[in-house]
């Protein structure tokens, strides 16, 4: 029996949103320290993260603009680690699972506005096996898959 082309799109279309990650976005304004955290739940996701200042108040023109950000891992190592920056992109590997955290730092006396998003992927590259967890969804799509052809 043949499961046609609506059964092919409507199994791909659940893979796909199975495999997606939630992803942390938020702006915010801050004074002096903010931190932000976001648990990862499996050792060698890959993070990616960036992050914007779109807004300081600022009336002087040798004002310090930037602001500081620091990266741990969920033992309190350091990751990352950048200085006055108005904007960065970057992305890591994780080590352990468990909470992370991102601290910023403004040095200015004048509050920042910011933009920040991170991303956690499951699987960093196409050619990596399955992971712990992720063995139901197969389980899953060849029941839907049965289905489908007994309901033809």
């Amino acid at each position: 029996m043949r499961t046609g082309l609506p059964a092919v799109v409507l199994v791909s279309f659940l893979a796909l949103l199975w495999g997606l990650k939630p992803v942390l976005g938020i702006r915010f304004i801050m004074h002096r320290e903010e931190c932000l955290s976001h648990d990862v739940k499996y050792i060698a996701d890959k993070v990616q993260v960036s992050f914007v200042v779109i807004k300081y108040d600022s009336g002087w023109p040798d004002a310090q603009q930037g602001v500081d950000l620091v990266v741990k891992g969920p033992s309190g190592d350091q990751i990352i680690d950048f200085r006055d920056k108005i904007s960065e992109k970057f992305e890591f590997v994780t080590r352990e699972k468990g909470v992370h955290r991102f601290c910023f730092t403004n040095k200015s006396p004048h509050y920042e506005t910011i933009d920040f998003d991170a991303h956690e992927n499951h699987f960093t590259v196409f050619e990596e096996h399955a992971k712990d967890g992720n063995s139901c969804l197969f389980f899953i799509l060849v029941d839907l898959l049965l289905f489908l052809q007994k309901s033809r």
